[in-house]
């Protein structure tokens, strides 16, 4: 078959668009860096980035809620070692009235000290963190109201804490109960001395609580509620008086709450642990799939810069033949 010179010429041209194309393609992958910039690009690359976006969406929100719930915890943990060192400010308040060396003024000096600690212990416990309180349920009350009265949530017979999601069907609880950490057994009035602890017995016996030693076996006169902000308020009045029986019982009740917020404490202190691997957990998670991503959707830049310089000198190439190409005239077809 004889080729003629406008055969040539239309491959030629066809030549030029075809390199022109994929160098202008070339040229947009390199200036956005995607090498997917629609569907039709890479249909099932495009799948793939489409499931790769979904499960890093989903690991991501529950790595925010897991910082999140990080940040109130730490709040809370902050806000129980501030409690820790009230009580333990009011033990040593109570053990300098006990040293039998203090007079009646220091007396009074030691219940004014005691009355700041109370009114501090009450703020700490109706803490929040970003408009939460950390010391209470999902009902969200102040935890402690006037008169050191715990709310009805924390009375309740269930409590339901706030918890976040921090995995699929995996959930943290991000805040404690105030009644663990007011501490405050409560009794009945006319509960059986014997079936209290021994702090509690003596705490009742020394405030006057209990019945006559006459009518065994002995009950308690009142409800009492041995919490920690009631011991605290009934330290400073004790010292006020003067009462030594009734401080040195008010010792013993501190020092068994102590204990108590320790627990607490160390409860927290492990979900804590847990927010923060599942935390490490998911920031590699997210790193891996933002990498598989970017395998698929970016571009090789080293890659698409050897081959824009390539397709930049077979376009120019192209174009320099067709310049050179002599073209049909009038007279090609009429000889």
């Amino acid at each position: 078959m004889r080729i003629s010179d406008l055969m040539m010429y239309q491959n030629l041209s066809q030549n030029i668009d075809q390199a022109q194309a994929a160098y202008v393609k070339t040229q947009q992958e390199a200036s956005s860096g995607l090498a997917i910039s629609q569907p039709s690009d890479n249909p099932s690359g495009t799948a793939i980035v489409l499931n790769l976006q979904a499960a890093l969406s989903q690991t991501q929100s529950f790595q925010s809620n897991a910082q999140m719930a990080q940040s109130q915890m730490t709040t809370a943990d902050q806000t129980l070692g501030q409690m820790q060192t009230l009580v333990s400010s009011a033990m040593s308040l109570a053990n300098e009235g006990l040293s039998g060396t203090v007079t009646t003024s220091n007396m009074g000096d030691l219940a004014q000290q005691a009355g700041g600690i109370v009114s501090q212990f009450a703020s700490l416990a109706n803490t929040t963190y970003a408009g939460q309180y950390v010391f209470s349920g999902t009902a969200q009350v102040a935890p402690l109201t006037g008169s050191n009265t715990p709310s009805s949530e924390q009375t309740a017979a269930t409590f339901t804490p706030q918890a976040v999601e921090i995995g699929a069907g995996v959930t943290v609880p991000t805040s404690v109960n105030a009644t663990s950490v007011l501490g405050g057994p409560q009794f009945a009035s006319g509960t059986q001395l014997s079936t209290m602890p021994s702090w509690a017995q003596q705490y009742a016996t020394a405030h006057g609580d209990v019945t006559s030693a006459s009518s065994p076996p002995q009950t308690t006169t009142t409800a009492l509620n041995l919490s920690i902000p009631n011991i605290l308020s009934a330290l400073q009045m004790d010292l006020q008086a003067g009462n030594t029986a009734a401080v040195e019982a008010d010792l013993g009740a501190l020092q068994a709450q102590a204990g108590n917020l320790s627990s607490v404490r160390a409860a927290l202190g492990a979900n804590m642990n847990q927010v923060q691997a599942a935390i490490s957990q998911l920031t590699s998670t997210s790193t891996t799939l933002q990498t598989q991503q970017g395998n698929v959707e970016n571009v090789n830049m080293a890659q698409i810069i050897m081959q824009l310089t390539a397709q930049q000198t077979a376009y120019q190439a192209a174009v320099a033949a067709g310049a050179n190409l002599k073209l049909p005239t009038l007279a090609s077809y009429l000889s």
